[in-house]
């Protein structure tokens, strides 16, 4: 099985995907790798003081961009979660609802999103 565990969360990578996009090894370890980076920086975002959260929503678009190219899929930002980030206030099921378009619910008391309009 495909996965990584950090701080006791695991992705598990969809095995009917990797054979779609026909991922090999050294690609399949890269994409485990992003994951991983991705969980660190998550977990940093539990403890970072509000004034650093937009720094690390911004590593977490390059690492969700790099996780595109990695999957061989287009970059596309419209495909990001960027709400399932910790201490992020905006409204989840408004975006999933709006999911794939350019459409974002950003709330102005969120501490990480807050600042974007």
């Amino acid at each position: 099985m495909n996965s990584v565990t950090i701080n006791g969360n695991t992705v598990i990578l969809n095995e009917e995907l990797l054979a779609k996009q026909d991922l090999d090894g050294e690609e399949i370890a890269e994409v485990l790798g992003l994951h991983a980076r991705k969980m660190a920086v998550m977990a940093g975002m539990e403890e970072a003081e509000d004034s650093s959260l937009e720094a690390y929503a911004r590593e977490i678009t390059r690492i969700e961009f790099a996780l595109q190219r990695a999957w061989g899929f287009s970059q596309n930002e419209n495909y990001h979660r960027f709400w399932l980030v910790p201490r992020c206030k905006c409204p989840h099921m408004d975006n999933e609802d709006a999911y794939g378009t350019s459409m974002k619910h950003v709330m102005t008391t969120c501490p990480v999103h807050g600042g974007e309009g």
